[in-house]
């Protein structure tokens, strides 16, 4: 095995939550005035830090987007965490992983409760040794919540450590840790592998299939 550590974005990596938080963008720009989001703008929305979106995409002082994130994050609890879905063959590529001995968690910028609450609700916590997002100040970067799983789960050796995203937030974090990163293309952030090719990685899959094959999580002839 060349790594002992995989670490998984969330949004667009293991879940598609794009509905959750589209819906949840538009309800929130509605309630605090601001124009209609158009679907581009929505999509903006997954991925990159909220409170960051807002202040992009309808032009908020900081503080006016503290108080649409109070308004998104109280939708998205009570709604928005359940409008998603669970790509195809994640729960296969994480039981592979644990049959195979590997540390395991999920670095995201969602905030860290609804993190931990929606990797329940679909079943996969179960198979994650480490979760961490963001704190409820919106202070940390994709770089601090990398190092957060790091040392939780003792894994000092960077080498035999991989990261799995679908965004240029995961790339830039893995590479200003110093771990490598596999790129996936079945998300959000990166459209196609052309996109993913302007990061620095090791690998780009445009399926979770192929993220089972290139870290050979099992044999060619076994049937799954």
């Amino acid at each position: 095995m060349k790594y002992s550590t995989v670490i998984f974005d969330l949004d667009g990596t293991l879940l598609d939550t794009a509905a959750g938080i589209m819906i949840g963008a538009s309800y929130t720009a509605n309630k605090m005035g601001s124009l209609k989001l158009t679907e581009n703008q929505q999509r903006s929305f997954i991925g990159p830090p909220i409170i960051d979106s807002f202040i992009r995409e309808c032009s908020f002082s900081e503080s006016k987007a503290r108080k649409a994130v109070e308004i998104y994050r109280q939708r998205y609890k009570e709604k928005g965490m359940y409008e998603a879905k669970v790509y195809p063959r994640i729960n296969k590529m994480l039981e592979l992983l644990l049959e195979k001995g590997y540390k395991t968690a999920v670095a995201t910028l969602k905030r860290d409760d609804f993190a931990k609450d929606i990797l329940k609700y679909f079943g996969l916590s179960d198979y994650i040794n480490v979760i961490k997002g963001m704190d409820h100040l919106d202070s940390l970067s994709k770089t601090d919540i990398i190092f957060m799983c790091l040392k939780q789960l003792k894994e000092n050796d960077f080498s035999r450590v991989v990261l799995i995203g679908d965004s240029y937030y995961d790339a830039i974090g893995a590479e200003e840790v110093g771990i490598d990163f596999i790129a996936v293309t079945y998300g959000y952030g990166f459209k196609n592998k052309e996109e993913a090719k302007q990061s620095k990685h090791i690998f780009i899959a445009d399926s979770v299939d192929e993220i089972i094959r290139y870290l050979k999580l099992y044999d060619v002839d076994r049937n799954l």
